[in-house]
């Protein structure tokens, strides 16, 4: 009976000493649970205030880069920028784009060249195309990226490279296009339209404008005020005349921006001259909003020498009217 006891006894100390074993390893595994929860949980939460606090920097770089650009005043086109860096070389100076791209925000105002020279659009007039000076240190201002206009659109951007001499001393800008516009900004705000006939609105009111055997009519909202401008381009290989007239929406003559007669190139070319559309381009230059009108004064020489500047806002226009046009100068009437 005692040995019998005994043996229950021994028994429920084996059961006992089992189920304490089992508790501890639970309350072991638990512990672990615990630990690798609250690390986990440690980790996520560095990981969020390290997220935050870079977030916040970002946004203060970002408000600070805005400030300097307000400061500045400056519109610089980033997408336009070559990563590459591709360098091109003018005379012992070489420049990457990278570099052109930045110099920009030295120049005080926007710079337009025509036909690699350049253009002064402070003011309606006509305006002397201008060298630069290669003995100049400030001939590397113009060796910037470029936005190239030509034959009423956007072509592309490109870098402009000082030229080899022209004449003495003097150089102009090679690698852009007809116009070319320092800066990135929407030149061309509105349609522009180009056929090879008047607009009935146009010879109703000017019928005499059907005697000319070649007629070309620009089309265009120069000011942006919701109604198209004509600029009507107008020859007679009868009469050896043209002449290139701005005309309202009306369909009335606003002005006559030039004429050429017979005269003007009869001892230079046995075919003619006359002036057409290739004299004209419409663009906004000063990025005001309103496209201005650039005529393009014939001359014997390849390179332009001259331009006319107009601006047409709300029925006034600015800028010198009826040149009298032959191949070697300009005379206002």
């Amino acid at each position: 009976m005692s040995e019998n006891k005994n043996k229950n006894n021994k028994n429920n100390d084996i059961k006992n000493d089992k189920e304490s074993l089992s508790k501890k390893v639970l309350n072991i595994f638990l512990a672990i649970i615990v630990i690798i929860t609250v690390i986990i949980g440690s980790v996520i939460y560095y990981q969020l205030y390290k997220y935050s606090s870079e977030e916040i920097v970002n946004t203060d770089s970002t408000n600070e880069a805005s400030t300097v650009a307000e400061i500045l005043n400056t519109v610089i086109d980033s997408n336009s920028t070559n990563t590459n860096s591709s360098n091109t070389s003018s005379g012992n100076t070489t420049i990457s784009t990278s570099d052109a791209d930045s110099r920009k925000v030295l120049n005080e105002e926007i710079i337009v060249l025509y036909d690699g020279l350049v253009l002064n659009v402070s003011e309606m007039k006509v305006v002397d195309l201008q060298y630069i000076d290669n003995s100049s240190t400030e001939k590397e201002n113009y060796v910037i990226t470029y936005y190239n206009y030509e034959n009423f659109g956007f072509s592309d951007s490109s870098l402009g490279i000082l030229s080899s001499q022209v004449l003495d001393g003097l150089v102009k800008i090679d690698n852009v296009g007809k116009v070319s516009i320092s800066e990135s900004y929407d030149a061309i705000p509105r349609d522009i339209q180009v056929i090879n006939s008047i607009p009935a609105v146009v010879l109703d009111n000017n019928s005499d404008f059907a005697n000319y055997d070649t007629r070309k009519t620009i089309i265009s909202d120069l000011d942006g005020n919701g109604t198209n401008e004509y600029i009507v381009i107008l020859s007679s290989t009868t009469t050896g005349e043209s002449k290139i007239v701005l005309v309202e929406s009306t369909g009335f003559i606003k002005a006559t921006i030039a004429t050429m007669n017979k005269a003007g190139w009869e001892n230079v070319s046995t075919d003619g001259y006359y002036l057409s559309y290739s004299n004209i381009e419409i663009l906004d230059v000063d990025n005001d909003g309103i496209m201005e009108i650039l005529f393009e004064v014939p001359t014997t020489s390849s390179i332009p020498t001259q331009v006319s500047l107009l601006k047409y806002q709300n029925g006034d226009l600015t800028g010198t009217t009826d040149l009298a046009c032959t191949l070697g100068n300009t005379e206002n009437q």
